[in-house]
């Protein structure tokens, strides 16, 4: 019977931080969503991204992720863009300013026995940011490939990080008395998941647009079974019936063409048209039943006098909450219709030119009380001139009779001093 085996890095204690997680399904999705385009694009390099969240206490949430960037190091593994990664999370905290995100772990793809050598280096950088409370999420794509996700426990693992001392296994005539080596270790953490009513509404629509997906294959590799099938088909069944289906399948080859030639904001367009249309459908579905329903119903006793006599039995007794429905329906729309008759637009038209004469009253009486402030300003500026220039006359008038006399008529020089 062969050993189980036991991964290097895990730690053998079990964690004593006290450290709680709880996981927002919009994070989840992301994951799921980068390892999907990851494996769609067949990209080359590691699945890594950064968990984005808030930690109180000892309680750390991931409320958002989004996908690193990550560079090869001179020995041929992998290191975060620490520059690129730092303007990222930056414009995700410009964004979710309340509640304040920050940088709290990071996730990436690792088999169920543990994480590999590899994480101990982008575990170290990300501890630069958020410190030694940074939290590893692995998820675990076997697990979902053998169906081990169906039990109700989702396939992933949180990780918490942590520094080991344990003695050398080196020779003992090289090794000193009491010398360690200190290793990164990492302990499994509890989770739990945690969501809002708008992550329900996200979750909700995504789920039901995951339920009317649909793959797209190729149709140049879709191109070659056809042509073989058709021309089997013109062989036995004759050369038009053949030309038919070539014609049907260049067509929906056509189309194929079209759809692949969309950029991805065209494509969102289409898909958001589409929604309306559907949306557009269900209506009519729903207006032309509720109108087969109520054709379907006695005349009204109220409108019709040659109508029966209201009864236990007539009208149904299952048909009153609907017609209860259908009413409240229609005096809704009454009151939200635009109106279209001038009799009718009346009464909102006099509302609205008295709210804007109000409103113009209003503004009036501002700029009538700003110029009385400015006259008022202006009054007390011109008192306290006027009071200077006074008190200037008056001093010149009093010192001037015992200084000099006025200058003399004709011969423009001063008179005799005065003493």
């Amino acid at each position: 019977m062969a050993e189980e085996f036991k991964n290097p890095l895990i730690s053998s204690k079990p964690s004593d931080s006290g450290l709680s997680v709880s996981l927002h399904p919009l994070a989840l999705l992301t994951i799921s969503d980068h390892v999907t385009r990851h494996s769609v694009r067949n990209q080359k390099g590691p699945i890594v991204g950064a968990l984005l969240g808030q930690q109180t206490g000892r309680e750390v949430t991931a409320e958002h992720a989004y996908p690193t960037d990550l560079v090869k190091t001179q020995e041929g593994g992998w290191e975060f863009n620490i520059s690129w990664m730092e303007a990222r999370t930056q414009q995700y905290k410009d964004v979710h300013k309340a509640p304040a995100l920050d940088f709290v772990g990071w996730y990436t793809l690792a088999p169920e026995s543990g994480p590999l050598p590899d994480f101990t280096r982008l575990q170290q950088q990300a501890m630069t940011f958020s410190g030694d409370t940074t939290i590893l999420l692995v998820l675990h794509p076997e697990a979902i490939a053998a169906g081990g996700a169906t039990g109700g426990k989702l396939p992933i693992t949180i990780y918490e990080s942590a520094s080991e001392t344990e003695p050398r296994d080196d020779d003992g005539s090289m090794q000193v008395d009491g010398q360690e080596h200190t290793s990164l270790r990492f302990k499994s953490l509890p989770y739990s998941i945690e969501t809002d009513e708008t992550e329900m509404i996200a979750i909700d629509y995504v789920a039901k647009g995951a339920g009317s997906a649909a793959a797209v294959t190729d149709s140049k590799a879709t191109g070659s079974p056809a042509g073989a099938s058709e021309s089997k088909s013109s062989d036995k069944k004759g050369k038009k019936r053949a030309d038919a289906a070539v014609e049907v399948t260049n067509g929906s080859e056509s189309a194929n063409d079209k759809l692949d030639s969309l950029t991805p904001e065209e494509q969102d367009q289409m898909a958001n048209m589409t929604t309306r249309l559907n949306s557009v459908k269900m209506l009519q579905s729903r207006i032309a039943l509720m109108r087969t329903f109520i054709q379907s119903l006695p005349p009204s006793y109220l409108t019709d006098q040659e109508s029966a006599a209201i009864t236990p039995d007539s009208p149904d007794p299952a048909h009153i909450p609907h017609l209860r429905n259908i009413q409240a329906l229609i005096t809704r729309l009454s009151l939200i219709t635009p109106m279209d008759s001038a009799a009718s637009s009346q009464p909102l038209a006099e509302a609205t030119h008295s709210q804007a004469n109000d409103v113009a009253m209003a503004k009036l009486l501002a700029l009538l009380g700003q110029d009385i402030q400015a006259l008022s300003e202006f009054g007390r500026k011109y008192s306290a001139i006027e009071t200077a220039r006074n008190a200037l006359r008056a001093k010149h008038a009093s010192g001037g009779s015992k200084t000099y006399d006025a200058l003399a008529e004709g011969d423009g020089h001063f008179g005799r001093m005065v003493m």
